[in-house]
């Protein structure tokens, strides 16, 4: 039988917080579940968001907490690396349809910060009024606050686990995996690929991005497109290692590109579209990876354009003569990820070559047995970009 608590606070609320004394700078729809889960949808203007998070109650206290991404669609500007984490504190509403209390912001890694208070109404945003705050008891307080802690968990690159995989060097938030796959399942999965896809020949590789296509109704945004079950499979194992934080689960992006020797990608960013992060997985040959300096592109220089000449999203021309500050060999079965400063702000791109020589730049050489000078042939190279795309709208049919 659900608890009181559960019986009170249990279903849909429409939920406004003051932030600093600006009222109304969170708002959206909070789904409190019986067993003490949550799920968070933003709501009101261009302001797209999603959470999901926990609640709990000790005596006459509850409280909530939830990481959320929000963000304007119509923004060009990239998300957080990570969503914000926010906790609601107040006495158990006396009546089903009406709670108020504190809201706190708890930044990672640092004490929480009360910034204002929150007030919960069962019924649309027009029906919410200033509810009333009582005081909390102490003790029941410390103890709500104790349990919610004790459910938080870190940001997915903090946890120990990722620590032997970072690469270090110019480019930070760079994580390299050799053996995601064993040689077998690289075979099988190339096998896969080659009855799967429907290519685009452009003139530097051949391409199809699954999951995301046909743009909404509404012009804004992308209809949902189920992943074919064998790239969910790759989604969902990307998810189980950290690879998205949960509250973009799962991964509705996949972008397979396959290259020729001497075929190659020209350095790029990958956009705003998507949350700064990717995950790729390499298949078939050998190939190396360039990130170049950071590219000193304003945020109100960034769109959503496409740079026809050279076949990848458009980004101001990086100054003739630029080097790569930092390169990764990514063999057959490894798996890439960069996110944060590295998706942001520093190109990447693979040199059209036939044959790779490996410079100092080259942060895993010594790793895989190469030293600088030596130089791999290429043959034919398949990859699988994993992404989040971002919804730019509200429709119930889009990603």
């Amino acid at each position: 039988m659900p608890s009181d608590a559960a019986r009170k606070l249990a279903g849909e609320w429409f939920i406004s917080a003051s932030i600093l004394q600006c009222d109304d700078a969170f708002c959206g729809r909070l789904h409190l579940g019986e067993s003490g889960d949550l799920v968070f949808l933003s709501a009101g203007g261009d302001l797209v968001g999603r959470g999901f998070g926990h609640w709990v109650s000790e005596g006459a206290v509850a409280g909530f907490q939830l990481e959320v991404f929000q963000y304007t669609a119509t923004s060009t500007t990239h998300v957080h690396s990570e969503p914000h984490r926010f906790r609601g504190i107040a006495k158990t509403p006396a009546q089903k349809d009406s709670w108020a209390g504190e809201w706190h912001f708890c930044p990672f890694g640092q004490p929480s910060r009360l910034v204002g208070r929150f007030q919960a109404m069962r019924g649309s945003a027009s029906s919410v009024s200033k509810g009333s705050m009582e005081d909390c008891p102490a003790a029941a307080k410390k103890a709500v606050i104790a349990r919610l802690e004790k459910l938080s968990e870190p940001p997915p690159f903090t946890e120990s686990r990722w620590i032997p995989h970072q690469i270090t060097g110019a480019v930070p938030e760079v994580y390299y995996v050799r053996r995601f796959f064993e040689p077998r399942q690289v075979e099988e999965l190339e096998r896969t690929v080659e009855r799967s896809c429907e290519w685009d020949h452009m003139a530097t590789r051949d391409t199809q991005e699954f999951g995301t296509s046909t743009p909404c109704p509404c012009g804004r945004s992308l209809m949902k497109v189920p992943l074919p079950e064998w790239q969910s499979n790759l989604a969902l194992a990307a998810h189980n290692l950290g690879a998205f934080h949960p509250v973009l689960y799962p991964a509705n992006s996949i972008r397979v590109n396959r290259y020729g020797p001497g075929q190659g990608i020209h350095p790029h960013l990958d956009g705003p579209v998507y949350f700064p992060r990717a995950a790729i997985i390499s298949l078939g040959s050998h190939c190396v990876i360039d990130f170049y300096p950071k590219c000193a592109v304003e945020e109100e220089q960034r769109s959503f354009a496409w740079d026809g000449e050279h076949e990848v999203p458009a980004m101001p021309a990086m100054p003739p003569g630029t080097k790569p500050v930092m390169s990764i060999l990514l063999e057959p079965g490894s798996l890439l990820i960069f996110s944060g400063d590295a998706f942001v702000h520093h190109p990447h791109g693979i040199q059209a070559v036939e044959e790779d020589e490996i410079g100092s730049q080259v942060k895993n050489a010594k790793d895989v047995g190469l030293t600088v000078g030596d130089t791999l042939r290429r043959g034919r190279r398949t990859s699988l970009t994993i992404r989040h795309l971002l919804p730019r709208c509200m429709c119930s049919s889009v990603v």
